[in-house]
């Protein structure tokens, strides 16, 4: 877990809370803290910016639902639940859950998990990311494009090889041509 945020483990009772720190140290992750309210939860999860929030359903003045409420865009969650709460927590929310007693194999395969899938969530994210950018980039040269052609007379063939042309004469990206294609011509 070298290249991760660390786990912030919070639960109603602090000797428990720091046995499965305890626990998931030996598995390799960084226990960034352990607490039992939801309020210190909050301030912990903003200053040290966990990956993932071990929780139960109930802290000392909050409930899972009120923690994730302020905390679910900013990291990942991991409930310890007794079963009734199980498919409660799982319908109002997209946190895993395992059920008590704990399992020492179950509690590090569901982190092992939920760390593979925010590895998967994030490239994703990068993917989606590259694409709205290549997207923006081609309305601007398409814009360049039609400019040309309105104002030179200029096949699109024609439009985008002076903008290429440009481009590799100048050691410029075709998305900057084409973007000072369009304040020249704006002007």
């Amino acid at each position: 877990m070298n290249d991760q945020r660390g786990v912030i483990v919070a639960l109603q009772n602090l000797d428990t809370a720091e046995k499965i720190g305890s626990l998931i140290i030996e598995a390799g992750y960084r226990v960034l803290a352990t607490c039992n309210s939801g309020h210190d939860l909050i301030r912990k999860c903003i200053a040290l910016d966990p990956e993932i929030v071990i929780i139960g359903y109930k802290l000392n003045d909050m409930t899972i639902l009120d923690v994730y409420n302020t905390l679910a865009d900013n990291c990942s969650f991991l409930a310890i639940v007794n079963e009734t709460y199980r498919s409660f927590v799982q319908e109002q929310t997209d946190i895993f859950c395992i059920t008590n007693p704990i399992s020492k194999g179950i509690l590090i395969s569901s982190l092992n998990l939920i760390c593979q899938s925010n590895k998967k969530v994030s490239k994703l994210r990068e993917k989606v990311n590259k694409l709205e950018t290549t997207m923006e980039e081609r309305k601007i040269i398409e814009r360049a494009k039609g400019i040309l052609m309105e104002r030179e007379n200029l096949t699109e063939r024609e439009a985008f090889r002076i903008i290429q042309k440009n481009s590799m004469d100048t050691g410029s990206k075709m998305i900057d041509v084409a973007s000072n294609i369009i304040i020249q011509y704006s002007l």
